[in-house]
């Protein structure tokens, strides 16, 4: 199976509710359409057009540049903005007094094209899309939150519980990368080449990524945790908060999703943070409990039973780190809060069109697949269970 060789392979539409919009208001309310842009360069661009700073414009999520994405953003101020061009639509469809939040967004409508089956391929998928009504899909986080794995910085969070935190801030900022421009990449290893020497890094990134951090560094040579505060934005931070958090969630559900399914109905999704167990299908002991079960993230906050509990117990065990040193994080943006997030997610309207040759791959067939998912979890994950 292959997916986004072309933008139109790949399209998503937020939804929202009916009574979010309104007829007046200090906020125009955008419908935007995007392809080949990430929503921080839609953002730069619609600033430009309104004649206001980005930080006026609110988007409730992050799109990937690839595919076509519709989305909803607010903008204080400014003038309208209409626009149409190959790569950005943006039409205003009402006004609010308040600026849009994530929560305003309830789901997400995918139509995604998925090529080069062959085979018994379509059959499968169809035959796996049935049990994805009867049963769902365990709710794992997917690659998009791990993105620290796929560019070799690993789980900078477990480096700060193990104490080693000169080795987060050398990953996070120095951690060589398959997938980086040659140009950062070469900026990273003059980094580690000159690793140790503050006062020498601090003139080599001047003007760079780093400035600030060895500049501390130079003046506070072994004051790592305060080099983590000045020297990388709480943004970047929360990132490598959410990867490791969003492990620790994934890892405990591997391990009730294994309790509770016969070897013979599992099966097993790949993913960058490690393989993700799913079932075929449940016993009806084991649906009745994961039907309505919530699993809160690790963090300040969390209200744990007995069974979550021991999940996490299990799981924090496993990577050698403490669960309470976890909670008791106190660095700006590393300060996990829990939040609930349900243990099965099922996605609505699913259903795929009939095959057809594909015109990129001639040996090839074509289905499109079609779906809706609340917000906050992942597409890819259902493809790969399909």
């Amino acid at each position: 199976m292959r997916i986004l060789r072309v933008p139109n392979d790949y399209r998503v539409v937020e939804q929202f509710g009916p009574k979010l919009l309104q007829k007046s208001g200090n906020y125009r309310i955008y419908n935007i359409t995007k392809r080949g842009m990430t929503t921080g360069e839609v953002s730069q661009r619609l600033a430009a057009e309104a004649g206001v700073d980005p930080k006026w414009i609110s988007f409730t999520g992050q799109k990937a540049k690839e595919g076509v994405a519709g989305q909803v953003c607010s903008v204080l101020g400014g003038a309208e903005v209409r626009l149409m061009d190959s790569e950005l639509s943006v039409r205003q469809i009402g006004k609010l007094d308040r600026a849009l939040e994530n929560e305003d967004v309830t789901s997400n409508a995918f139509e995604i094209v998925v090529r080069d089956l062959k085979g018994d391929d379509m059959r499968r998928i169809r035959h796996n899309m049935a049990q994805v009504r009867e049963g769902g899909i365990p709710a794992y986080f997917d690659d998009q939150r791990f993105g620290c794995l796929r560019h070799g910085q690993g789980f900078v969070v477990r480096e700060l519980l193990k104490g080693r935190i000169e080795s987060a801030i050398r990953s996070m900022i120095a951690a060589p990368s398959q997938y980086g421009p040659d140009h950062i990449e070469a900026y990273k290893y003059g980094l580690r080449k000159r690793w140790g020497n503050w006062e020498e890094l601090a003139s080599f990134s001047k003007g760079r990524r780093g400035q600030s951090l060895f500049a501390y560094l130079a003046e506070n040579p072994g004051d790592f945790v305060g080099a983590m505060r000045m020297g990388f934005a709480t943004r970047e931070r929360t990132i490598h908060l959410f990867a490791y958090q969003s492990h620790i969630w994934n890892r405990a559900l591997a391990l009730w999703i294994h309790r509770l399914t016969e070897p013979d109905d599992l099966g097993w999704l790949p993913c960058d943070e490690g393989s993700l167990p799913v079932f075929r299908k449940l016993s009806p002991e084991a649906k009745a409990e994961l039907s309505r079960a919530i699993l809160p993230l690790p963090g300040q906050g969390a209200t744990l039973d007995e069974n979550a509990h021991r999940l996490y117990e299990a799981v924090f065990e496993a990577e050698g780190v403490d669960y309470q040193a976890f909670l008791d994080l106190d660095i700006p943006g590393f300060r996990p809060t829990s939040e609930p997030r349900p243990v099965l997610i099922h996605p609505e309207y699913l259903r795929a069109a009939p095959a057809e040759d594909d015109d990129l791959y001639p040996r090839g067939r074509k289905m499109r697949v079609r779906f809706t998912l609340g917000r906050g979890h992942y597409s890819t994950l259902v493809l790969k269970r399909l």
